[in-house]
């Protein structure tokens, strides 16, 4: 179900809710105001009688002959809509002598154990009757009303007020359907113009037209569709790379094997084969950088977060490295920090933190003379990663880090993700990783620092 017809729905049974207790309501208030109208015209017409009894007393009021016309039979001419039978009085004499004032009221019953309202059934028809009895003389007044005349009356007055409602409700739910309808425009204008946007539109959706209900919402959407536009455009400057980097080491595996393959000479294959083991080798690395650099830029936070235990986390990363250390002839060396000072305290996933440190490390032997010495430092507020190697040219610190890059005039083979994995990771942890030469005047050597973000210390 649309939301359109459930909102319609929804308010029609709240309106029919509303008239059925309104009417109700409505129906018990004229009851009792009818009630209420009713029997003070029956006690003041009952008063009026008694006050009229001492003339019969008195002998003033005469009585009819024994055949003469019966009282009431008096020519009333035109009664309009009057009722007379839906309303009677009776009177009776101390010694229970009935008066025979009204033709109708001699039905009623004289019930001498009564005295004010009562209801009761009088030849099957419920009537509802005022007793009242002068307590000096013992004259007894009865005003008797046939209760079908109220609830007429309240059903009289109920039917007008149903009956607009009658006529009325379908009035309102026509206004009701248009009303809805031109309400959630809005919403099916965005819907449209949503639906219309191509996937690679990253303009953000215009708040001139839309109702500030939705203003949340569209801004929600503006939001998303900013990440969305950011991570297509990293998966095509990921693609683009990857597939220009992959070509020219696929290019020299061709070549290598086409020479192992058509060559007599067999130290040119087997060098060739040498070739193609290196080559297989190095893709091997790519793709597997290119895995992890995917999985890095699509987590938003650490895979697991808790105290970090440096020391064992050095330790798998010197494990890892020492393979190309030994290759290299590159010695390494970590310092810690006094005992009573310990090293910067970072909360975190120790098996990416330990990546952050292997990609620096096995950047910075890759790059460092024979013999000379690579140091990973601890301090309270940073770690560093240091080398002798030749450097970084000052205008290229700042892109040490873009995906693929790698300086001019590298030897080293490489693909220039290493150092890209490990900003991601810091950036994860909330740090930074800034890069920097040992020695500013001839450029030689070359820093890796690691510190929280703005300086401070790293805390989760």
């Amino acid at each position: 179900m649309t939301l359109q017809r459930r909102l319609i729905l929804a308010v029609l049974v709240a309106v029919a809710f509303a008239w059925v207790l309104t009417s109700g309501l409505v129906y018990l208030s004229a009851q009792e105001e009818i009630n209420e109208l009713y029997d003070t015209a029956m006690v003041r017409m009952a008063q009026q009688m008694q006050a009229v009894l001492p003339l019969v007393k008195l002998g003033a009021v005469p009585q009819p002959p024994p055949n003469g016309p019966a009282p009431g039979d008096t020519d009333l001419g035109d009664l309009g809509d009057a009722g007379l039978g839906d309303l009677a009085i009776a009177a009776w004499r101390p010694n229970g002598e009935p008066l025979h004032i009204d033709p109708d009221g001699d039905r009623l019953p004289r019930l001498p154990a009564v005295r004010g309202f009562t209801d009761r059934k009088i030849d099957g028809v419920p009537w509802r009757l005022y007793y009242l009895v002068d307590p000096v003389d013992g004259w007894r007044v009865c005003v008797g009303q046939i209760m079908a005349e109220r609830e007429e009356l309240v059903v009289s007055y109920m039917q007008a007020q149903v009956l607009p409602w009658v006529f009325g409700l379908p009035l309102l739910t026509a206004l009701l359907v248009w009303g809805v309808q031109r309400t959630l425009r809005p919403v099916r204008t965005l819907s449209a113009a949503i639906a219309t946007r191509t996937p690679d539109d990253p303009s953000p959706m215009g708040l001139s037209s839309v109702p500030p209900e939705l203003v949340p919402l569209v801004n929600a959407m503006n939001q998303l569709l900013h990440r969305v536009s950011a991570l297509l455009e990293h998966e095509r400057r990921l693609t683009a790379d990857a597939a220009h980097e992959m070509r020219t080491p696929l290019a020299a595996l061709k070549a290598q094997w086409d020479v192992a393959r058509r060559s007599g000479d067999p130290e040119e294959r087997a060098q060739a084969a040498a070739n193609v083991e290196v080559g297989i080798d190095r893709m091997s690395h790519l793709v597997s950088q290119l895995l992890t650099m995917s999985r890095l830029e699509d987590e938003a936070e650490p895979p697991t977060r808790g105290p970090v235990d440096w020391h064992s986390v050095v330790q798998q990363v010197l494990s890892d490295c020492l393979l190309l250390s030994e290759r290299r002839n590159i010695d390494m060396e970590v310092v810690w920090p006094p005992a009573d000072r310990p090293p910067m305290p970072t909360c975190g996933d120790p098996t990416l933190l330990g990546t952050m440190l292997r990609n620096l490390l096995d950047n910075a032997i890759r790059y460092s003379p024979a013999g000379t010495l690579v140091t990973l430092a601890f301090a309270q507020d940073r770690i560093t990663v240091s080398d002798h190697g030749p450097g970084v040219a000052p205008d290229l610190l700042p892109r040490l880090g873009d995906r693929f890059f790698r300086g001019a005039n590298q030897r080293e083979q490489g693909n220039g993700l290493g150092i890209s994995i490990a900003r991601r990771v810091a950036v994860l942890h909330g740090l930074t990783v800034s890069f920097a030469n040992r020695h500013p005047t001839d450029g030689s050597g070359l820093v890796a620092t690691i510190q929280a973000v703005n300086g401070g210390r790293h805390r989760s």
